[in-house]
């Protein structure tokens, strides 16, 4: 009788054993006995918390040993092993957003130039490159000669501050004139654009003359046949201030039908334009 109390005794204890080791286990593996912290990119760690400061929590990570230190700017909120939650620090409203960029200070009465638009046919892209930021340099010794309330940036100055933007003849499509009034630290912006068109002209003579030679007369005949190049040059002009807003919008065609005509049709339309200094 004695023999078989021990063994009762015995299968009790063991079984005491083994329920209290797996009810310790099924504690460590539930998620509901883990401290769960939540962090501002949005990550979430599960272990346990051992140690809260003022500025940093010491945190174990589940099935690890290894102590990590949180700064407490990092996290937004705990929810303990208890299920009590605590918010620690609040995602920013401006969270995931890109910084504004506030260009440069805008100068009143400052007007920008920008390079113009050229279309033609047939020339090669660092022709109309080059052609395209001598219309610019035109348009700003035009201008510059004059002084008043308006005054002009160097072109150089605005094509620095476009290159760092990496804006150029295509990207610019993607900036409002507010935007690129800021960029250039300018109160109005002037874009043109330079559109031609060439027909070739063929004019044909013919000449004859009469000479002697030993008593006898002679006639030689010749014809010349000359291309010259005739010239259609339409200049376009807009000018937009830093609201956005188009103050000025004019297009003439030149009346002359050489290369440089554009000249005047530019300049006459710039003296009539509100930034020219009267």
């Amino acid at each position: 009788m004695t023999q078989a109390l021990k063994c009762l005794v015995t299968v009790v204890v063991m079984l005491l054993s083994t329920f209290s080791f797996l009810k310790a286990q099924t504690a460590k593996t539930s998620p509901g006995k883990e401290d769960v912290i939540l962090m501002l990119n949005g990550e979430e760690k599960h272990g346990k918390i051992t140690e809260m400061r003022a500025n940093t929590i010491k945190f174990i990570h589940t099935g690890e040993t290894l102590v990590y230190e949180l700064n407490k700017a990092d996290i937004s909120k705990i929810t303990f092993a208890s299920g009590r939650v605590e918010v620690v620090s609040a995602p920013s409203a401006d969270a995931g957003k890109a910084p504004v960029d506030n260009g440069r200070p805008i100068e009143p009465g400052l007007v920008a130039i920008l390079p113009f638009k050229y279309i033609a046919m047939n020339e090669p892209l660092q022709q109309v490159v080059e052609k395209g930021e001598k219309l610019q340099n035109d348009t700003y010794l035009y201008l510059s000669k004059r002084n008043g309330s308006y005054k002009f940036q160097d072109p150089a100055t605005t094509n620095a501050l476009l290159y760092r933007k990496g804006i150029d003849a295509n990207t610019i499509k993607g900036y409002t004139y507010d935007e690129l009034c800021r960029i250039l630290g300018a109160e109005f912006v002037l874009q043109g654009t330079l559109s031609r068109s060439v027909k070739e002209s063929v004019n044909s003579s013919s000449s004859s003359t009469t000479k002697y030679e030993d008593n006898k007369k002679q006639h030689d005949n010749s014809n010349n046949t000359t291309v010259e190049n005739q010239y259609e040059n339409e200049v376009t002009l807009g000018i937009f201030n830093k609201q956005n807003e188009k103050i000025f919008a004019n297009r003439r065609t030149a009346f002359l039908n050489n290369e440089g005509s554009y000249h005047d049709a530019l300049f006459y339309m710039l003296k009539r334009s509100p930034v020219y200094n009267k």
